[in-house]
């Protein structure tokens, strides 16, 4: 046998192999798809059919161990991105959602951020404001994307998750990771949902604060550093009596956290309302593209 003929029946059997991984890898995808329908029906069973099918601090974990025990020539953002297309599908097979999208920049490059996260099959709508995100909340299934707060953004939609008449929060960061071959500055994007935040281990909260317009940046800071809590300013909203600012904390911070509760009685009046919006897992951020 020529050196021609050797390498021909070389190429035949690694690509016999592929053939046998792929039929193995997609009785595998099966079987796991067959799994979450289980799951979905023992939940209902107990009881449990009101609970959230999205779970993002259990999701972004997943990823994270993922990315950390990943090794080999297949890229890890690759990786990272089947998985969460796998996700994805596991929980609309279990309770279907769909997306309501507010990005009136770069709009196509958000989509693709959104896709990315919440999986090919999901319905996704562009809506043109986003109070009207935020009215689609009302919709059972309905999961927001909403645009990165930002400073004297006119009608900002943040300061509408402190009312008490709305009952959603803010419970995603994206992108949660990033190709090095598919940055895009500036994309970023929260999710809100009437799920509840869920602690993952390593997160960042959100926080609006109603609070005297003199108070500078400075006092505010020492007022977080004495009451256990580290975070900035990243919004702001209002003038004069009604002046709300949204602020990042570290850590996981629920509406019943009593650090909140003293920063709100225990700032001599500065601050006039504090109230938590959400929480999301901290992104993993940018994945060499090499693996």
């Amino acid at each position: 046998m020529g050196m021609a003929d050797e390498a021909n029946a070389s190429l035949d059997k690694l690509r016999a192999d592929i053939d046998r991984i792929d039929q193995e890898l997609h009785a595998l995808l099966r079987e796991r798809a067959a799994v979450v329908k289980r799951v979905g029906l023992a939940k209902r069973a107990s009881g449990g059919a009101a609970a959230p099918i999205v779970r993002p601090g259990r999701e972004a974990n997943v990823i994270r161990a993922l990315v950390k025990r990943h090794d080999g020539a297949m890229p890890v953002a690759s990786v990272a991105r089947i998985w969460r297309e796998l996700i994805a599908d596991a929980c609309q097979m279990q309770s279907p959602f769909r997306i309501a999208l507010h990005a009136p920049e770069r709009s196509i490059s958000h989509w693709d951020v959104v896709r990315n996260h919440f999986g090919t099959i999901a319905p996704i709508t562009l809506c043109g404001s986003a109070q009207r995100v935020l009215q689609e909340l009302e919709t059972p299934g309905t999961i927001g994307v909403l645009p990165w707060p930002d400073h004297d953004v006119p009608s900002p939609w943040w300061p509408h998750m402190a009312t008490s008449d709305l009952s959603a929060s803010v419970v995603t960061a994206l992108p949660f990771f990033e190709s090095a071959t598919g940055h895009f500055e500036d994309r970023k994007l929260m999710v809100v949902a009437t799920y509840p935040a869920e602690e993952s281990g390593d997160d960042t909260s959100y926080v609006v604060v109603q609070t005297d317009p003199e108070l500078s940046r400075t006092r505010l800071g020492g007022l977080l550093d004495r009451h256990g809590l580290s975070g900035h300013v990243i919004a702001t909203s209002g003038r004069e009596d009604d002046f709300k600012q949204l602020l990042e904390i570290d850590g996981f911070v629920s509406r019943g956290d009593p650090r909140i509760a003293a920063l709100e009685q225990q700032s001599e009046g500065q601050i006039h309302r504090a109230i938590p919006i959400g929480a999301a897992a901290r992104p993993v951020g940018m994945l060499d593209s090499r693996g």
